[in-house]
């Protein structure tokens, strides 16, 4: 009987079997493409320094272009910065700040950045050069056509000369000029048309700004009827032609040096068209004068006023005097020590006393600048009545000379209504044992204020 084989055919290499292929990862959702625009662009993008801000296009093909569109951009650009140029023209929104730190070397790429700004309606500009050669740089014509401009601010550099029938910047609102150079016959003028016609002009900062022009001294006035805020700076050695021929009725701040117009009436009239201020900081690099002698005008509104000069002469002494006489309502009362050369830790030169009690028969040029004053002295010069109102004092870089000493211990002798009296000693190896004799000096002398809180401290540099 025969079996029945198998129906199987001869075993056969087995077909190869089909391998699945996986399905590609759904596409991962950009996370931040996904945010509202005006998240992504006002909290995240517009945040960025400008350079990381550019190199998001490498990101993917979609950001190639995204940063172009993100509006009011700041762009500050970083010292080391080469770039920008392209990039500016490539902002397709307004740019509402800029502001970079100029190498010699990119003079001509600010030129660039300029007129690419200009196009974007720059509101707030600001340009720092670098003073490195002989020659100073020049901003580009360009910068005349930054009609948007609310804020400028130049430093160390030349004042351009304007185009013809240039009108101003009718939106500004700040303009600080720092150590800018008034280069060429008329630059005071065009500075005065640019100040005029900025009828909204609240800040203005001129520390100072210097000509070179050679010949007479080309005069031009401040006429801010809005201003309020001043900080003017005339070097000793240099007539820039400022003046302040009428009165700024809004003012409410102003540091001022005007040593070279000391004796003038222009240095008169100054004072007398500043006396609405309730702040009044003067700066003075001479130091054998009384620079303010001769103010007669009363500044009523004035409640904090200070003076940055070589403190502790006889000199310096009576401009405080005639502060204090022309600031009747005087609060705060502050004053910096700007050492100079001859300032002495004390003097063997003590003064007669009856030529202290006597302004009028006092030759401050005959006197040597270390003269030596005492509190008899100042008692003479400095009433109850002038520090009636003083509750705050401030005293910077003090070096412990008598003068110094003899002043602040007068002071809290007679200022009744006094709260705070702060001194900041400057220390020196010579000066290393008056320190802790000095405190212990103002700590123990006589005090008008029962309430008065004396503070003192020492630095190891001025400030």
């Amino acid at each position: 009987m025969a079996t029945s084989g198998s129906s199987s055919s001869p075993s056969s290499p087995s077909s190869p079997k089909r391998q699945r292929v996986a399905p590609p990862p759904p596409r991962r959702t950009d996370m931040l493409m996904a945010l509202p625009p005006d998240i992504l662009d006002d909290r995240i993008l517009a945040l960025l320094p400008f350079d990381k801000l550019v190199r998001t296009s490498c990101l993917s093909r979609a950001w190639r272009r995204r940063w172009e569109s993100v509006r009011n951009l700041e762009i500050e650009l970083p010292r080391a910065y080469s770039g920008g140029g392209r990039a500016l023209w490539r902002c397709a929104r307004p740019v509402r700040f800029f502001s970079a730190r100029v190498a010699r070397r990119d003079v001509f790429r600010a030129a660039r950045w300029l007129r690419a700004l200009a196009r974007k309606g720059v509101q707030d500009l600001s340009l720092e050069f670098s003073l490195a050669g002989k020659q100073r740089p020049l901003p580009g014509p360009a910068l005349f056509s930054c009609a948007a401009l609310v804020q400028l601010d130049l430093e160390q550099c030349d004042m351009p000369a304007a185009p013809p029938g240039f009108l101003g910047f009718p939106n500004l609102e700040r303009l600080d000029l720092v150590y800018v150079t008034l280069p060429f016959a008329g630059a005071g003028t065009q500075l005065e048309h640019l100040i005029v016609a900025a009828e909204k002009l609240a800040v203005l900062n001129l520390s100072p700004v210097i000509t070179i022009n050679g010949g007479g001294v080309d005069t031009w006035a401040i006429r801010a009827p809005k201003l309020r805020k001043l900080y003017i700076t005339m070097e000793m050695g240099d007539d820039n032609g400022c003046r302040i021929p009428m009165p700024l009725p809004m003012l409410e701040e102003v540091t001022i040096s005007f040593d070279r117009l000391f004796g003038t009436q222009d240095f008169l009239d100054a004072f007398q068209n500043i006396s609405t201020v309730n702040k009044l900081f003067f700066k003075s690099d001479k130091f054998n004068i009384n620079m303010l002698e001769g103010i007669t005008c009363k500044f009523e509104n004035l409640r904090e006023g200070g003076l940055i000069i070589d403190f502790g002469q006889r000199s310096s002494v009576l401009s405080l005097v005639s502060l204090l006489k022309f600031a009747p309502h005087i609060e705060h009362l502050y004053i910096r020590t700007d050492h100079s050369i001859l300032d002495p830790v004390s003097s063997e030169d003590e003064m007669d006393e009856d030529s202290l009690n006597s302004e009028d028969e006092f030759d401050e040029d005959s006197l040597n600048s270390q003269d030596e004053i005492d509190e008899d002295s100042l008692n003479s010069e400095i009433s109850s009545d002038l520090l009636a109102s003083l509750k705050y004092v401030t005293l910077i870089n003090m070096k412990y000379n008598s003068n110094q000493m003899c002043f602040m211990k007068l002071l809290l002798s007679k200022a009744r209504s006094l709260q705070t009296f702060d001194v900041t000693f400057v220390y020196s190896y010579e000066s290393n044992g008056r320190y802790g004799n000095a405190c212990r000096e103002l700590t123990e002398c006589q005090k008008a204020s029962p309430q008065v809180v004396l503070t003192a401290k020492v630095t190891t540099h001025g400030m």
